[in-house]
């Protein structure tokens, strides 16, 4: 990593949103008295620890320019400096909510079927291209001192400063929402350097709330900080029927059921079945996933080495078998990454 790099991404930087822009806060940074080297800073009142967001929307497929839209392929970037590293290296360790939901056409959808038989997924040390890429999204319904975070996820970096994670993650329907993404997040920080992390500025979304759980569960996020630029991002690439059965793909995530502090995979999952809904598409695997792993990247490695992700963890879905999970991905996956790669710099 080149020296500059490391320093800014090892920086932290701590965030003071203020309702009244003209408060100085010079006037409220204090010296401890008796303190070695402690400062003590009064928060002035309705101020936020962080950057608020911006604007939340839903992105209106028919308002997309022709020429952004039905690509198969968006390609995949890997600094120079950045290893490439194929296998993660294991580490050691340190449920889904009842509501039944439905898809556009009706179908019901549950946040996570589960485990299938034993618990496959494996936790790992996101050292290195692509690992440290995808990262822990934590999102807060309302800002206001003293709330915490209200829930977190998954997400990847799809883009300079794009990350792609589910709808059901976006804190819909909030005046005073924040969401942070911490990429290779591990034990508390990340593994590229402490000030490695950016606030969301914006976010679109294909459905809100808990319309979204399906084949539209899916947003993109804009960074205020293009981390992708500096640690790489994945491509994506349009889910082909051919590739059903074949045990192509790994999903990563941060569910609790494994350690929520430390990313967790799954490999050699075949894709069984998809569900078509407009240019969206469920795709129906059998790979564990629970609580945590919503947004996580559902990914192949292909020839060239690079990782393309073909869908966005979202749920569950019942069938004749009893259920399978799902991702959320098909053209629309496609359309959402090229549009606003495009129209977000």
């Amino acid at each position: 990593m080149p020296a500059d790099m490391v320093r800014r991404l090892a920086q932290r930087r701590i965030y003071l949103s203020l309702a009244d822009a003209k408060v100085d806060l010079s006037a409220h940074l204090k010296r401890v008295a008796d303190g070695d080297g402690v400062w003590r800073l009064d928060l002035p009142a309705k101020s936020v620890a962080g950057l608020p967001g911006r604007t939340a929307d839903l992105t209106d497929p028919e308002s997309m320019p022709k020429n952004l839209l039905g690509k198969n392929h968006l390609d995949a970037f890997r600094p120079l400096w950045a290893d490439h590293v194929f296998h993660p290296k294991l580490s050691g360790l340190p449920d889904a909510p009842p509501n039944v939901l439905r898809t556009i056409k009706g179908r019901m959808i549950r946040p996570h079927y589960g485990v299938f038989g034993s618990d496959d997924r494996k936790s790992y040390h996101p050292s290195g291209y692509p690992w440290q890429c995808i990262g822990r999204v934590f999102t807060w319904r309302d800002a206001t001192p003293p709330n915490s975070w209200s829930f977190y996820g998954a997400g990847v970096l799809v883009g300079p400063r794009h990350v792609l994670t589910a709808a059901h993650i976006a804190p819909w329907g909030s005046p005073n929402w924040s969401m942070l993404f911490v990429p290779g997040f591990y034990d508390g920080a990340s593994v590229v350097g402490s000030g490695a992390n950016s606030w969301v500025s914006d976010f679109r979304s294909l459905a809100p709330g808990v319309d979204a759980f399906g084949p539209h569960d899916m947003s993109l996020l804009r960074l205020y900080d293009p981390l992708g630029d500096e640690l790489g991002y994945f491509g994506a690439k349009l889910y082909d029927q051919s590739w059903q059965d074949g045990s192509f793909w790994t999903l990563v995530g941060y569910p609790s059921a494994v350690t929520s502090d430390r990313p967790s995979f799954q490999a050699g999952i075949p894709v069984l079945a998809n569900d078509v809904e407009g240019d969206a598409m469920a795709l129906e695997h059998q790979g564990d996933s629970t609580y945590g792993n919503s947004g996580g990247p559902f990914f192949g490695v292909w020839p060239d080495g690079f990782p393309y992700v073909i869908g966005t963890d979202s749920g569950g879905v019942p069938n004749e078998f009893g259920g399978n999970n799902i991702c959320a991905g098909g053209q629309a996956l496609l359309n959402l990454i090229s549009y606003w790669r495009t129209n977000w710099p």
